[in-house]
């Protein structure tokens, strides 16, 4: 589980990890290998073949790095959000990609972990008040993501801290919201003039390529079974496809029932995706049935599977009246980013920090 009490740390980094976070269950396109073990950043060698200065991530976890009105960071705290960081790409990047990006990710954490100390300097010097009816909405909002037989206080637990510091770190995190959000209240929205500029501008942005919604039941096997163990799970997904066909069974019903694969609890669904995204055998049947057909067994290296397309979205391009409403959104965002990035520079000008060598 996301370590859900450090979330103001990793917001940190979200430029550098934002794009390789994915969800949703499409098993079709994991390797089902386990996960790298986490990353342990104080160890890392030296980064590059002719360092041109010691490096910064051997060094004293305890040494000042940089003094902030006063305030230390510490190389210690640089490396705690950078662990978490990493973890959070391990196995997403190639590890000679992850070596070229420490280097950056220490210098953008740094500078990060300077706004974020005038930050909440500011936010104390406002004394912002938050409503406790806010603050409950959002505990009871994170125990709905605690694992079934787990309660938050056993989660709590398990990352070494309490529910009053939970409680702190919440209203700590909305005051800073109330703060940045305040700098953005002259902000006007952006115009469809601006968006019509925008899109005549981008016109790679607004192609979209050929995808299908669709579900699947899946039976898996192990590469170890015999073909007469495989045989009884193909006839088994046999028997549910004839039964959905003759009408005895819903799709979405039988893959509850049956399917092995964590979409079952949406009824087998896996959303909407592109090519590219699932095993090949699983792509052609996909991209090839007709809409609402429940397709013929196929055989990936996880099991076998029937898919039934709900939908499929031809390749093309997205008209301005379709994406005129995001990209309004999307302008419009981009100048509150631009209003509060103005804000935290005005904070930075304005502050004494003293970096120390090395």
């Amino acid at each position: 589980m996301l370590n859900i009490f450090e979330y103001k740390k990793l917001m940190l980094v979200l430029p550098f990890a934002a794009a390789l976070l994915l969800s949703g269950c499409k098993e079709e396109a994991e390797s089902g290998t386990p996960a790298p073990e986490p990353v342990d950043l104080s160890q890392t060698e030296d980064l590059f073949a002719e360092p041109v200065k010691p490096n910064p991530l051997t060094s004293d976890p305890s040494s000042v790095v940089v003094r902030v009105n006063g305030e230390d960071i510490t190389r210690g705290e640089i490396m705690e959000v950078m662990n978490m960081a990493m973890q959070q790409l391990a196995g997403r990047v190639q590890p000679q990609q992850m070596q070229q990006l420490q280097g950056q990710m220490y210098e953008q954490i740094k500078n990060d972990l300077i706004s974020k100390k005038l930050i909440d300097a500011a936010v104390a010097a406002a004394d912002i008040q938050i409503d406790e009816a806010d603050v409950t909405e959002a505990i009871e909002n994170i125990k709905t993501r605690i694992p079934e037989g787990q309660t938050l206080e056993d989660a709590l637990a398990a990352q070494g801290t309490t529910m009053e510091e939970l409680t702190e770190n919440i209203k700590s995190e909305m005051a800073t919201r109330k703060l940045l959000e305040s700098k953005t209240e002259g902000v006007a929205e952006a115009t469809e003039e601006e968006a019509r500029e925008f899109y005549d501008s981008n016109p790679d942005n607004f192609t979209k390529a050929e995808s299908v919604t669709a579900s699947h039941i899946l039976i898996q096997f192990d590469e170890d079974e015999t073909d007469e163990t495989k045989a009884e799970k193909k006839a088994e997904l046999e028997k549910i496809r004839a039964d959905i066909i003759a009408g005895d069974v819903a799709f979405e019903e039988a893959a509850q029932a049956h399917s092995d694969c964590p979409s079952k609890a949406k009824g087998g669904s896996l959303g909407t995706f592109g090519k590219g995204q699932m095993v090949p055998e699983f792509e052609v049947a996909a991209f090839t049935q007709e809409i609402g057909e429940v397709g013929d067994i196929i055989e990936t290296q996880f099991g076998y599977h029937i898919v039934k397309v709900a939908d499929r979205t031809e390749e093309g391009t997205v008209s301005f009246d379709e994406a005129k409403d995001q990209i309004i959104a999307y302008l419009s965002n981009q100048k509150k980013q631009q209003a509060v990035q103005d804000y935290i520079k005005s904070l930075r000008d304005g502050a004494t920090i003293e970096e120390i060598s090395m």
